[in-house]
């Protein structure tokens, strides 16, 4: 934006300089003819043709007996380079603030369309440039009214897909419901070469179930309904608790989870938090390789928590290190749905851990595998949050 500013100042300003060269040049070049058609006195000459003026003249007697007062000699003109040069500056200084005006006007819808386009990009559904179209009928005006267009027919697209996520979520909860109650009742008279297909329903209906659990909370994260910041959470002990609890769930599986944390507060939601770190470190388990350690390791940069989770497995290609934060993406599908994974988990993460003014990403390490590094603005140690 600055370079079109200026451009258009440069350009306003050159045509500007060039139409005052002219006029000055013009200006110049009568200067001269007038003096080749009266060319200037030489000393001699100008004193033989003030001679006559300088004789005495007869007193003319008057009301009060006095005769005219003598001429008074006048100060040479100014030269002419330098009456030119004062009007040049006055010149520039003027037109040079009329030009940084009009590029700054021209440039004044430029500036509130990019604004709204990166408000729009970083989320804000309700981004527009708030042009009048009424005030000026030009292209850059024609602009901002689409944008502003495309931004509220995008928002209700967006709006009218989280609505109907949350209303199946919710429909979908009562047949879910009925049908765990129908499969215990089966299995008091079911025979037994019929319990493994039973086990089956119960494992897929708890995956379903799971499933629009999550549905539901990034739902509401989106709208952010369910969050609330007047909780005082201690990382230190909240992230020894996930690590407890994935370290039970990974010894069958010969894997190992290490802690290195520092204290540190937060303030926000203490289940939010939870599950946004206890999503990562899960998903670190599912794709590190045997026999190996998944590092969870938390600092203090200024007045910001680094939280990172590094795993030993495949990694993620370059390309889609930022698409895995997005709902229902799968880096692989075959391998997702062998994990177990239902595509949600970083959604929430990410969603969860912007709620609390934070960040978050994923690099590939360059040994192996991949580092999730979440970053929280802390509370000084000695703060403490008022009580709910």
């Amino acid at each position: 934006m600055r370079t079109l500013f200026f451009k258009l100042f440069v350009a306003f300003l050159l045509a500007m300089s060039i139409s005052g060269a002219v006029f000055f040049s013009l200006a110049y070049w009568a200067r001269s003819q007038q003096q080749e058609r009266h060319p200037a006195l030489t000393g001699d000459q100008f004193r033989h043709e003030l001679k006559p003026l300088l004789q005495p003249l007869p007193p003319k007697h008057g009301p009060d007996g006095m005769g005219p007062p003598p001429p008074r000699a006048g100060h040479p003109p100014p030269p002419f380079f330098m009456v030119l040069g004062f009007q040049v500056a006055i010149f520039l200084v003027v037109g040079g603030c009329i030009c940084y005006l009009l590029a700054w006007r021209i440039t004044a819808p430029v500036r509130r369309l990019r604004q709204a386009v990166q408000q729009l990009a970083d989320g804000n559904l309700k981004a527009r440039t708030g042009i009048e179209t009424g005030r000026r009928g030009d292209e850059i005006t024609d602009l901002g009214s689409d944008f502003d267009r495309m931004a509220e027919r995008i928002e209700a697209l967006v709006l009218s897909q989280r609505q109907l996520v949350r209303d199946i979520s919710h429909e979908l909860r009562s047949p879910l419901a009925r049908l765990q109650v129908a499969l215990g009742l089966a299995r008091r008279d079911a025979p037994p070469r019929t319990e493994q297909a039973l086990d089956r329903i119960e494992r897929e209906g708890e995956r379903l179930n799971e499933l629009i659990g999550e549905l539901l909370t990034l739902s509401l994260l989106e709208n952010g309904a369910s969050f609330t910041a007047s909780e005082t959470v201690e990382m230190q002990a909240l992230l020894t608790e996930i690590v407890d609890d994935a370290s039970f769930e990974a010894a069958e599986s010969s894997r190992r989870v290490q802690l290195v944390a520092v204290p540190a507060l937060v303030a926000g939601n203490r289940e939010l938090l939870r599950r946004a770190l206890e999503n990562v470190v899960r998903n670190a388990l599912h794709y590190t390789a045997e026999e190996t350690c998944v590092q969870v390791a938390s600092g203090l940069e200024n007045s910001t928590l680094v939280i990172r989770v590094l795993d030993q497995g495949p990694g993620v290609p370059d390309e889609m290190l930022s698409a895995i934060f997005q709902p229902f993406y799968r880096v692989a599908e075959a391998r997702d749905r062998l994990s177990g994974g239902t595509g949600i988990g970083l959604a929430i993460t990410a969603r969860a851990v912007a709620l609390h003014g934070g960040s978050v990403k994923a690099v590939n390490r360059p040994e192996a595998g991949l580092e999730v590094e979440i970053r929280l603005p802390v509370m000084p140690l000695e703060e403490k949050a008022a009580p709910c």
